[in-house]
């Protein structure tokens, strides 16, 4: 029987209320500590925070060797790399997780990153 992922999202209609932390605190969890395979999409547009913070933390490792070291030994230990994070603007979202959903072993989880105002997508 082929397992369908459970979607999450956390959502409130205000800014700054801590939705991309609890979807990136809730996903790491499941991911790295229990074992679970998950997928987060960034629907945050424009400013995809979620996008932007792996590639941020992605330049600190590699400009430092304590933390370069320090994620090999991590991912080494967990034998896994770091969950995928996809971008996509509200309206395209169903596209977007389509090839999560369909692909041969879906995750268990996929979250949905909501932004925290309404925006007229043109």
């Amino acid at each position: 029987m082929r397992k369908e992922p459970l979607f999450i999202a956390f959502s409130t209609p205000k800014g700054g209320a801590g939705k991309t932390t609890l979807t990136v605190l809730t996903a790491s969890y499941l991911y790295y500590v229990k074992g679970y395979d998950v997928a987060v999409v960034d629907c945050d547009y424009p400013q995809f925070s979620i996008k932007d913070m792996r590639e941020r933390d992605l330049k600190n490792i590699e400009r430092n060797p304590h933390l370069r070291r320090t994620a090999y030994e991590q991912f080494k230990r967990l034998g896994k790399r770091a969950y995928p994070i996809a971008c996509s603007r509200p309206d395209k979202v169903a596209e977007t997780v389509r090839p999560f959903v369909e692909s041969d072993t879906p995750p268990d989880f996929i979250f949905f990153d909501l932004t925290g105002t309404v925006t007229i997508l043109n």
